[in-house]
């Protein structure tokens, strides 16, 4: 498991052991454009039925949607975030 580690870069503070991926969205004529999408991984919580009493697992995928003026600025804050997380990974090795 990776120590947790946070980051602030581009105005976005992020906890570098919780990344899964980052994308980025080139494609204009699919929905937003010049965004930066940072997946975080898959969590669990047990959350109490409160008819019946049981514990049910919980499972929670997000991500965080970043807008930037245009692509080359979105592409060049994507590398420069994978940079940092990539470091990051190889110390934790």
């Amino acid at each position: 498991m990776n120590s947790p580690r946070l980051v602030t870069h581009a105005g976005l503070t992020l906890n570098l052991s919780q990344i899964k991926c980052f994308k980025l969205n080139g494609f204009t004529s699919f929905g937003k454009k010049n965004i930066l999408v940072v997946e975080f991984k898959t969590r669990y919580d047990f959350i109490q039925h409160p008819e019946t009493g049981k514990f049910e697992k919980q499972e929670y995928n997000e991500h965080t949607e970043i807008e930037f003026p245009d692509h080359e600025t979105a592409k060049v804050y994507r590398d420069e975030w994978e940079e940092i997380w990539q470091d990051y990974l190889d110390e934790q090795s």
